[in-house]
């Protein structure tokens, strides 16, 4: 029985999370309501606050759930330790920013930032920080292959060094969404300069005086 209860609230989740995706893409999210996606799930408004609180904290579980997939889709896709730092970010960054807009408007996007700040220290964006966390790990597990195939110097730490490049790449990311004029291309190629200019500043400090 409390199998058969589980899977009626998953299959709630589920429902309330697509409809609210069908009807953020199709009305916007400012002019979605919690009603509109209870009605378009066929449950009550009161389980919709229930499950997640606020439009808010339904809005970050639907991202939640597509990061899952794009973290599977990059661990497959991605480029090998034979590719160099800079190759492998920017592939990481244009699969990122594909996803994204294959799964929602820019507009919306601008939503999920305004969400984790309005949605902060509740368990849906420790939820949010984790996959974000988790994605930072798609780079640093490709850095310990490079450094394990000889192809990145032992005494980088690919932990810190994943980090801080999922980090700049997620600023570029923000900036990409933050705007709707701005392309994919011109976020690859700033990112490209930020990524040799960093690594330009590296061989020069290392290069006896």
């Amino acid at each position: 029985m409390s199998s058969l209860r589980a899977r009626q609230k998953e299959d709630r989740r589920n429902r309330i999370v697509s409809s609210a995706k069908t009807l953020f893409k199709k009305k916007g999210y400012e002019k979605t309501t919690i009603e509109n996606i209870a009605m378009a799930a066929e449950v009550s408004g009161v389980t919709v606050h229930n499950y997640y609180g606020t439009k808010a904290g339904i809005l970050l579980s639907l991202v939640i759930e597509s990061d899952k997939q794009l973290i599977q889709q990059l661990d497959e896709t991605l480029p090998r330790e034979e590719s160099d730092i800079i190759t492998l970010v920017i592939a990481f960054a244009h699969q990122i920013m594909d996803h994204a807009i294959a799964t929602l408007e820019k507009d919306i996007w601008r939503q999920v930032i305004a969400a984790v700040t309005t949605e902060a220290g509740t368990q849906i964006n420790k939820a949010y920080a984790k996959l974000d966390e988790q994605l930072s790990f798609v780079l640093v597990r490709r850095f310990e292959a490079m450094q394990a195939a000889g192809t990145l110097t032992g005494t980088v730490n690919p932990l810190h060094l994943g980090r801080a490049l999922f980090q700049l790449q997620n600023a570029r990311f923000i900036e990409f969404i933050s705007s709707d004029e701005t392309t994919q291309d011109e976020i690859e190629t700033r990112l490209r300069n930020d990524l040799v200019a960093l690594f330009s500043v590296c061989v020069d400090q290392a290069r006896p005086a």
